[in-house]
């Protein structure tokens, strides 16, 4: 629920984008143009056909060994080179310019922060390339990162960037648990992958969250939200996000105080349900009474100062946003001025 920045990571994919996707459309768009005119005639006998397209010959030698490197990359016994001759032995250039439209329209929709686009069905193939190849294995491939960006790069350095640069210890997408260790992270697509795989890679489609919210049974899985939807690129939804709490059942209801889309993230993310559960009182009373009694212990504070000392924790401690909300609830809040 907080405002998140991630252009620290945005340089890297978009040199991705820049030196692996957009040639991998080219060369793609090279060849099945030439088999459309009669330049390369069916069947082809050669799988690595790419290597005799414009942009492939233009290409440095850095550039050349990249493509054969990733072309020759297999997964589950297919190289990629294979899903390449499957495409343009498949489609035609209308459908492969759709394609490449596609892309560009879906990603660019995120970039200007517009996160309610329509699912299109993309044929397997192309979800295969974004979602198997670039996502899955490139992602983390160091040899790919050595030669983009001169260095290694994979999830636990996304991690770090995204903590370092927002500042943030806590999941972005709750608030409810925290993101300190690596192992309670996930790299997480806000619209999901399996839905919308060419914006796999866009940097403004993926978070650093816990693992909660990217389950199916208590986060938002692969499901799609509901529109209008925002994000955390958007703004800090934690702002639209009210508590009540009810001493007697002990439990905190979050409440909505913002509009439709902020409505739909917290449903998107399963939050109302999520924020209901008796630990999550627990846990906020629990924090509530300890900074009742580290308060008292060091002198008489105003409430000024417990506002500040709540604003302090914010985004390095969990469930911040429902004590900040709550606590005038407490008895003891009231005897402070």
């Amino acid at each position: 629920m907080w405002k998140v920045e991630n252009s620290t990571n945005t340089q890297y994919l978009i040199k991705f984008e820049s030196e692996i996707i957009l040639p991998f459309f080219n060369m793609i768009s090279d060849v099945v143009i030439e088999i459309e005119q009669g330049e390369i005639i069916l069947p082809l006998e050669k799988t690595d056909i790419w290597k005799y397209t414009e942009h492939f010959r233009k290409a440095s030698v850095d550039q050349k060994n990249l493509f054969t490197y990733i072309m020759q990359k297999t997964v589950s016994g297919e190289k990629l080179q294979d899903l390449f001759y499957s495409i343009v032995v498949t489609f035609d250039s209308s459908y492969v310019e759709q394609i490449y439209l596609l892309y560009k329209q879906q990603n660019k929709e995120i970039l200007d922060g517009n996160y309610d686009i329509p699912q299109i069905q993309v044929d397997d193939i192309f979800k295969s390339i974004f979602v198997i190849y670039y996502y899955n294995t490139f992602f983390a491939d160091d040899y790919v990162w050595m030669t983009l960006a001169g260095e290694t790069y994979n999830r636990k350095e996304f991690h770090r960037n995204f903590k370092l640069e927002n500042k943030m210890a806590v999941c972005p997408y709750c608030d409810v648990d925290t993101a300190v260790a690596g192992s309670n992270n996930n790299v997480e697509h806000f619209l999901p992958k399996s839905k919308y795989p060419l914006i796999a890679m866009n940097p403004l489609n993926l978070l650093s969250s816990c693992y909660a919210c990217n389950k199916a049974d208590e986060g938002k899985g692969d499901r799609i939200p509901e529109v209008p939807i925002v994000s955390p690129y958007n703004e800090n939804i934690g702002d639209f996000a009210k508590f009540e709490v009810d001493f007697l059942s002990k439990k905190i209801t979050l409440i909505n105080s913002g509009r439709q889309e902020h409505h739909n993230y917290f449903k998107f993310l399963q939050l109302y349900s999520r924020y209901s559960d008796r630990m999550v009182f627990e846990s906020v009373d629990h924090e509530a009474n300890s900074l009742f009694e580290t308060l008292t212990n060091s002198g008489s504070p105003t409430l000024k100062e417990i506002d500040l000392y709540i604003q302090r924790r914010e985004k390095m401690n969990n469930l911040s946003l429902a004590l900040r909300s709550i606590i005038s609830n407490y008895p003891m809040y009231k005897t402070f001025k």
